[in-house]
């Protein structure tokens, strides 16, 4: 088997793949058919201890084949769960939703293997990829219970819900990892537990999750094993993959936390290495733990997948030239050099997630920029992945939902729509500039210590940085690719259903970070009068004139936030200039603005999950 052959048959894996998921989407039928076919849903359902109805088997099928858990949450959340009856369903159901891929995924081996798609070294790593990290979805949901469902928790029940609070008890009691040159991390690979006197600790996963680890480590020895035996004579990059999975081990057994980052960036280092299309992903984002940014295990194998030619980066290059030039780029010149040299660095990777494991199971991804460390960063760059045909597959496979109907004006939905279904070509021409801006737009007016700093008093850096990426990928484009009036519509009407179905986040604060960053264009898009609100309804008002609004006032506010990276002000001082905090939640500062999101939420809760039968999708398809 030569090179060739072995990338056509990737599309061979990538096909059957999609075959078994498009097979998948169609057991949304049986949330309302009562036939054979619904067992899957009501075994689900049974499981998980909770009732068979219309609401359920819908929260069922997002969960099980969306792999969100918002509809089950929402369900419960009506119906007055309490918070431990809640956990405990929705552990059940990641169990469920675990098993029932790890049979899928096994069957995709099973094929690979028979139809001899690959080499014998690459048919290991599929077969130990699923093998190894089949205890990821096991250390998960231990990891979330201990982390997210407990000690975050406890903090906030000992502080009384104010996160300033807990957040000057933790730096107080240096319960926070050393990072690089002994200064605080921007994020962890411990967890706080108790000691005997009832007091917060940290440990490493190590010791804090001794089982789940061990079982990891020794499949990881297993795995490197197995691969030592064999040769990479397609791409010669065993060493490479050697090299990461037993960085991995080493960095799983370390013990001293304040050695863990170190040893997490080795593993950083070793897997920029690996530039094959066969891509093991590693921890990737660290959200979910929203104090301590504990890096949460989220693993998955993904194959490079060139659906377009990306053609974003030079926009992105010469826009950030154009800003440094008029704020004196010798000024800031580390933060120039860094900057740029990750951007010139970047390995861009168009894929499909084959194999997933860990926190994959509650969400899917629509691209990311690794990795987190930007002293690794500073030596080898990053990666960017995006996934564009799955993001387009499972957004054309969602059902249309009430909720959608009562808060966007029908034009604004209508004309989504048209463009979701009907037009692949200017999708992945949205994707490009969207999505993929959107990661480099992440690289950008930093040097090393930018996050470290900015984050010090408040760590709410990731709740404006989101914002930074969207921004700077309008922003670029409004300088760079605005004469297709046509295509802008589309773009504008993309990113103004995105940034309202980002509401629906408010509650969940693992991902606040989003919705924090929908909040800010909230207000930016009202400003520049590109929509309005009319009767509780998002209305588009497209047009010559509101577009070269949309442009100066975007442009005006991404200054301003460069001005806030660059002298690496702490992030609250620009959250705090369009949201404040309602006790739990963030909401704008506007009042106007204020009452809609409270509308919005209020609207979600009542009826976020009940289905619009009054519209098919074969209106769009059939255009």
């Amino acid at each position: 088997m030569d090179k060739i052959t072995i990338e056509n048959n990737l599309k061979t894996i990538i096909d059957y793949n999609r075959e078994v998921n498009s097979s998948l989407k169609k057991i949304y039928s049986w949330v309302a058919n009562d036939d054979e076919y619904r067992e899957i849903l009501e075994e689900f359902l049974d499981y998980v201890w909770l009732e068979s109805n219309d609401e359920t088997r819908l929260g069922a099928y997002f969960r099980l084949i969306e792999l969100r858990e918002n509809s089950l949450v929402l369900y419960m959340e009506k119906n007055n769960f309490s918070e431990e009856k809640k956990d405990e369903v929705l552990d059940l159901s990641y169990e469920y939703t675990s098993d029932f891929h790890f049979e899928l995924q096994s069957d995709l081996i099973d094929f690979v293997e028979k139809q001899s798609l690959v080499t014998p070294f690459y048919l290991e790593i599929f077969k130990w990829v699923h093998l190894v990290w089949k205890a990821f979805n096991d250390f998960f949901l231990t990891w979330r219970n201990h982390i997210i469902n407990g000690i975050n928790r406890d903090l906030e029940k000992k502080f009384n819900n104010d996160s300033s609070k807990i957040m000057d008890f933790l730096n107080e009691n240096n319960l926070f990892d050393l990072g690089h040159f002994a200064e605080q991390a921007d994020r962890s690979y411990s967890a706080l537990c108790y000691d005997e006197n009832k007091n917060f600790v940290s440990k490493s996963y190590f010791d804090a999750f001794n089982f789940e680890i061990q079982n990891i480590v020794d499949s990881l020895d297993i795995f490197i094993s197995n691969l030592e035996k064999l040769e990479d004579e397609i791409y010669n990059s065993k060493k490479e993959y050697l090299d990461y999975l037993q960085a991995i081990k080493n960095a799983f057994l370390e013990t001293d936390v304040n050695l863990l980052v170190a040893k997490w960036a080795l593993v950083d280092e070793t897997w920029m290495q690996i530039k094959t299309p066969f891509q093991i992903s590693h921890p990737l984002e660290f959200y979910e733990d929203k104090y301590r940014k504990a890096v949460a295990p989220e693993w998955d194998l993904r194959l490079k997948n060139s659906v377009f030619e990306s053609v974003v980066e030079k926009d992105i290059l010469n826009m950030y030239e154009t800003f440094y030039k008029e704020i004196w780029k010798e000024k800031f010149r580390d933060s120039y050099n860094y900057s740029l040299a990750n951007i010139n660095r970047v390995q861009l990777y168009l894929s499909n997630e084959i194999l997933i494991y860990g926190a994959q199971l509650t969400w899917l991804n629509m691209a990311q920029v690794v990795p987190n460390d930007d002293v690794i960063s500073d030596k080898f760059g990053k990666k960017i992945f995006g996934f564009p045909e799955m993001v387009l597959e499972n957004k054309r496979s969602l059902p249309f939902m009430k909720w959608q109907s009562v808060i966007f004006d029908e034009n604004l939905l209508n004309n989504y729509r048209k463009y979701l279904f009907s037009d692949s070509k200017n999708f992945y021409k949205i994707f490009d500039i969207e999505v993929l801006w959107h990661e480099y737009g992440h690289n950008l007016w930093l040097d090393l210590d930018t996050e470290t700093v900015m984050n010090k008093k408040t760590w709410l850096f990731k709740n404006i940085e989101e914002f930074k990426a969207t921004c700077g990928w309008l922003v670029a484009y409004f300088m760079w690719k605005n004469d297709d009036l046509e295509l802008s519509e589309k773009l504008i009407i993309d990113h103004v259903i995105r940034i309202i179905w980002l509401f629906a986040y408010k509650k969940i604060t693992e991902v606040q970070t989003y919705y924090c960053e929908a909040l800010i264009h909230f207000q930016l898009l009202l400003e520049s009068r590109i929509i309005s609100i009319i009767d509780n309804k998002i209305v588009l008002n497209f047009s010559i004139d509101s577009f070269s609004n949309l442009k100066e006032t975007y442009i005006n506010h991404y200054v301003d936030l460069i001005n806030i990276y660059l002298s690496k002000t702490d992030a609250m001082e620009f959250l705090k200039r369009y949201t404040i905090k309602d006790w739990l939640y963030y909401l704008p500062q506007n009042e106007f603005l204020r009452d809609f999101v409270n509308y919005f939420t209020k609207t979600y809760e009542e009826i976020g999950n009940e289905v619009d039968n009054s519209i098919s999708k074969d209106k769009y398809l059939n255009n």
